[in-house]
């Protein structure tokens, strides 16, 4: 069945040899030196144990190896998500550090899972089509600064969540802060000049992280700052996940459903959306249905491990993409150098001080807040900018999931608006030519007993009522009237409030004297409209190729009159 999801043997197992071998090979190492920090800081976001971050990348990267279609995406702990899963589990009163939290963590990764793997199953792939840009922009920007708020706290050091800063927290947060940003582009363009070739730059650009939380944690222990106020992990149980899946409470589950479908519903966006992005470069292709297979079977493993829901990270994916990832094997790699950190690094994290994975949270989510795309969306397009600007202030100021939702809302209401009030233009004829342009903005010829309007929507019932309107405005005014043409070259179809609305045209015209004509109809609404029999109750109307046709057979040569408009 075409476009459907197939079961073979992973491509990567057989061209992963020579130069894409080592290309992986390194790939996976520097994803790996990043995702080792970031997966312990976003674990600190969810509210979980940081080990559970390293958790999220070992199963679930490892599983969308073997089923997702991108080479490059890199699958784990996402901020997003991890700011979601907080949201959903504070929502339902439960403490961080409570084993009831980590078990709902659990659940919601289990709920997306069986989501995800539901929309497979109903091949939902292209639903990241009914999110627009603006709406994604304006969410992950709200939540960027959601995130970037909500560890203000931790690397000021202030207790219980106020403002008042602890002084050796803070110079410690704003330290790492400080070298986290040098460590990005500045520190590669200074290694590049040094002479330095690309890919080392790279690997020690993206080693920052781990090389500042490391050093961060080593000097706290050296100076003790643990007894002098600073915040610290304290001790990590070390090992890999024991595989096992939670126990179901059906209240949990409706409770924590609503939530699940819209870490889901995120995390398959931002995912897909990332792939596509990374595919584009390279000319390959991203089955959109096997992606929800993949992430759905990944967020079994995220189950299964212990830990919470998964997705396809931006900034990971593109380390991963720019390292020069050649297939899925280097996600493997990634996976099983994270699973020895796991149980290898895990001891030495115990003087983790929480302000520097603070820090690496905050540098981690500054590039999802798009102030370009707020400029890019309000001179093109004020209506989708305001869907931008009601997502954000909504996810900023009132809560996720509702900013979300009404930036959807929104987005759905602007479109049904303006399809419900199409464009319709009256053509005529450039002089001395064939080709049919808006009287409004071309000089023309027209005729008095000849109606030409071009329809540029698809014709459905939102926007039935604007179609008699348009041509009960232009027929009322005309006098010397005979024939009203269709030109239907930008209607792709027609659904039955429409057809009847074409029915009732054609008699209302016929009783004014005037005879309704079509052209340029497209072959699939050709079809639908012979099936309903409205060919036959437009007779005498005819279909007509063309507007040039139209005007060959139906006017009358001496009515012939000339009507100029400037130029747009």
């Amino acid at each position: 069945m075409a476009g459907s999801v197939q079961f073979r043997l992973p491509h990567w197992i057989r061209e992963s040899r020579g130069q894409s071998l080592q290309d992986d090979l390194l790939a996976g190492l520097i994803t790996a030196v990043l995702l080792v920090p970031q997966g312990m800081a976003l674990a600190m976001l969810a509210g979980l144990p940081p080990m559970l971050g390293l958790y999220a990348g070992i199963l679930p990267p490892i599983l969308y190896a073997f089923i997702g279609s991108s080479r490059t995406l890199a699958v784990g702990p996402v901020s997003v998500a991890a700011l979601l899963v907080a949201n959903a589990l504070a929502g339902q009163g439960l403490d961080p550090g409570d084993p009831a939290y980590i078990a709902g963590a659990v659940t919601l990764s289990l709920l997306c899972a069986g989501i995800l793997l539901l929309m497979a199953l109903l091949r939902m792939g292209e639903l990241t089509s009914f999110l627009s840009h603006p709406v994604v922009s304006g969410f992950t920007s709200g939540a960027a600064v959601v995130i970037i708020v909500s560890q203000l706290p931790q690397l000021l050091g202030s207790a219980d969540g106020g403002w008042l800063p602890h002084p050796p927290t803070l110079v410690l947060g704003l330290g790492c802060l400080t070298l986290l940003a040098l460590s990005r582009t500045p520190l590669q363009r200074l290694l590049r000049r040094l002479g330095m070739r690309e890919r080392l730059a790279l690997f020690l650009s993206r080693a920052a992280p781990l090389l500042v939380v490391l050093g961060a944690t080593l000097l706290t222990a050296l100076l003790a700052l643990p007894a002098h106020g600073v915040d610290v992990v304290g001790d990590i149980p070390g090992g890999l996940p024991s595989p096992a899946l939670p126990g179901l409470d059906g209240q949990q589950l409706r409770d924590l459903l609503p939530a699940a479908i819209v870490i889901s519903l995120v995390s398959y966006v931002e995912s897909v959306s990332v792939a596509r992005a990374l595919a584009w470069r390279r000319r390959q292709r991203i089955d959109s249905n096997r992606e929800l297979l993949a992430l759905g079977i990944a967020n079994v493993g995220a189950a299964a491990s212990g830990t919470m829901p998964v997705a396809g990270g931006f900034a990971r994916s593109k380390v991963n993409f720019d390292a020069g990832a050649r297939t899925q094997l280097a996600g493997i790699i990634t996976a099983l150098l994270v699973a020895v950190a796991a149980v290898l690094l895990a001891p030495l994290f115990r003087y983790l001080p929480l302000t520097a994975l603070a820090a690496v949270i905050v540098i981690a989510v500054l590039p999802l807040i798009d102030l370009a795309a707020l400029r890019r969306t309000w001179r093109f397009d004020r209506a989708d900018s305001a869907a931008l600007l009601v997502t954000f202030f909504g996810v900023v100021l009132v809560d996720i999931e509702l900013g979300l939702l009404a930036g959807l809302i929104l987005s759905l209401a602007i479109f049904l608006w303006r399809t419900g009030h199409p464009h319709f233009a009256v053509v005529g004829r450039i002089p001395g030519s064939s080709h049919y342009r808006n009287v409004d903005r071309y000089e023309v010829e027209t005729w008095t007993d000849l109606l030409l309007l071009r329809i540029d929507e698809s014709l459905y019932f939102a926007n039935t009522a604007t179609l008699e309107q348009m041509v009960a405005r232009h027929v009322a005014d005309r006098p010397d009237l005979r024939h009203v043409v269709l030109i239907c070259s930008a209607v792709n179809r027609i659904d039955h409030s429409a057809l009847e609305t074409l029915e009732a045209l054609v008699e209302n015209l016929r009783e004014a004297g005037l005879v309704l004509h079509l052209a340029e109809v497209k072959g699939p609404v050709m079809d639908r409209l012979r099936h309903s029999g409205l060919l036959e109750r437009m007779q005498p109307g005819q279909l007509f190729l063309s507007p040039e046709e139209a005007v060959q057979r139906l006017h009358s040569p001496d009515r012939t009159a000339v009507r100029s408009r400037v130029p747009a």
